[in-house]
Order: structure tokens, then sequence, then C-alpha cells
């Protein structure tokens, strides 16, 4: 038996790269339609090309194991090879396909020279440019727009939270915009009433005023889980930053005094177990900077 051979395997596998039937057929659809069988001729030369491409990755690779770099092993990886070049090209292919079969259909009518090849936006045009940075524009103007409304609500109650915590009014600012998505996004009771509540500060046994129980997002290790918490309500954002403050002073003592630097101010909180998000600290000072820049001065 010579089925065996190494020969006789490499000869199959060209046999079935060259594979006569596939010629047949193919010349038989472009007989039966030229236009069909441009596109086909420019899928088996993509084909062919991708398989070379995969060959060349195969070969640039090196070789450790020589149980997996047997004659039957890479005689049966070409043959996966081409079926994968030939699958992908018949399934969209990298985009070779449709710039050749443009290409052989010149060779057969000239005149299609004189017709632009489709083309896809250019990113970079002014016209694509000039919307873009108009989308970008009207994005930035909603999120200002947002951004002040809600400094302008709680601007005046942080400023007096701020001299009780040693700690810029902004940062406060920026920590009640993280808490509550810039007060689009309150923590409210049963009834749908805004608690007023900027900092997510939880009821405890000692909390002798209202409550709102509350589905929220917690991280337990590193995890986010949805949670059902008892969070304090208050009559106004003013007693919402007084209280605020009283508790930091309490139970938060590093983090008082830490002026305007949001992310010692953050991580002072997190180490005392104030946050469970991780990224908590980096995100408070992303926002205070840009409360910052909004509040100006007064901040």
């Amino acid at each position: 038996m010579t089925l065996n051979t190494p020969a006789t395997r490499t000869n199959t596998a060209q046999s079935l790269a060259s594979d006569p039937n596939s010629v047949n057929q193919l010349r038989q659809v472009a007989l039966n339609s030229p236009k069909d069988g441009v596109k086909a001729v420019a899928q088996q030369f993509e084909a062919l090309l991708m398989q070379q491409m995969l060959k060349s990755m195969r070969d640039a690779t090196p070789q450790y194991d020589t149980l997996s770099t047997s004659p039957a092993t890479n005689m049966f990886r070409s043959m996966y090879d081409e079926q994968l070049a030939s699958s992908m090209s018949r399934h969209g292919g990298i985009g070779l396909a449709d710039s050749i079969a443009r290409q052989i259909s010149i060779l057969q009518d000239p005149s299609l020279l004189k017709q632009p090849a489709h083309t896809p936006p250019n990113p970079f045009s002014a016209s694509t440019l000039t919307a873009k940075t108009a989308g970008d524009a009207a994005k930035d103007a909603a999120e200002g727009g947002k951004a002040t409304s809600f400094i302008d609500k709680i601007g005046a109650a942080a400023k007096s939270a701020s001299a009780a915590l040693g700690v810029s009014p902004h940062v406060l600012v920026a920590q009640a915009a993280l808490e509550t998505g810039w007060g689009h996004k309150p923590l409210t009771d049963a009834a749908g009433n805004d608690t007023h509540n900027l900092f997510g500060v939880k009821a405890g046994k000692d909390w002798q005023g209202k409550t709102a129980d509350v589905t929220t997002t917690e991280y337990v290790n590193g995890v986010a889980q949805k949670k059902t918490e008892t969070f304090r309500s208050y009559d106004s954002y003013a007693d919402a930053m007084s209280d605020y403050a009283s508790l930091i002073k309490r139970r938060f003592g590093d983090a008082v005094g830490q002026g305007g630097d949001a992310k010692s101010y953050g991580t002072a909180l997190q180490a005392k177990g104030y946050a469970t998000d991780p990224a908590y600290a980096g995100k408070l000072a992303l926002v205070a900077a840009r409360v910052q820049r909004q509040m100006g001065s007064d901040a």
C-alpha cells in the first residue's frame, strides 16, 4: 500500500487544491452568466491569496512541538487552511474579491473605467468633519446645560457644607453629580418623590428621620450586584448637605480638610468603606475637574 506515504498524501492535498470538478463548474457558470462568472473567478483568486497568506503565517510560526509537525498533520492543516480560505471568500472574504472582479470587468469592457468605483464616505472630508463637529457641539452643549443646571441647584448648599468639611465646593458638587447622574437619577421613594439624598447615605439604626427603600448597585468583591437598601430621605438639598457634612466628620475624619484634591478625598472615603466601586476615587476626580471649570473661582 502506498496511500500512506508522504508523497501520496502531498499529491492528494494538491489534487484537492486544484479540483478539476471545481474548474469545470466555474467554466459552466461563466458560460451561463458572464457577470456571475467574473464574481466566481474573483472569489477563487481571493481564496488562493488568503490560502497563501495562511501558509506564510504557518511557515513563520516556530515549531517547538515535533508531535504536531508530522507530514500527516501538515497535510490536514493545509487542507483545513484551504477550506477556511474558500469558506471565507464565499462569505464576504476580506474585500479583495470586489476589487479583482472590477479589474476583470474593466479588461472585458474598458468603458467601465469612466464609471467611478464605489467608495465609502471619507471620515476626514470637510462635510463629514463638519457634521461630526456639529453633533459633538450639540452633545457638549446638552451635557454642559445639564451640569450647569445641577450646579445652580445645589451650589449654595455645597458651599455651606464645604466650610464645615474643609473640602472645596466643586468636589462636593462633583460627588453629588456622580451619585445622582447630574440629578437625573435621584434616589426616590416608593411614590417617586425625590429624597434629596445627594450622596446615597443609608439609614442606619440610629437614623430617626424619613427613609426610602431603593434598588441600587453595590460591588461585592469587585462584582456589581443589585440590592434593595434603605436610604435617608430629606426635605431639601440643604438638609442633605448638612447631614452629609456631619456624617463625614464623625466617621471619615481622614477625608476632612482635603481641600480641592478630589482624588485624595475619594480615596479617603473608599478606605473607610464609603464607596464599594473600586474606581470611585478616579471617577470623582474626573467629574470634579469638569465642575471646577464650570464653577470657576467660586469652586
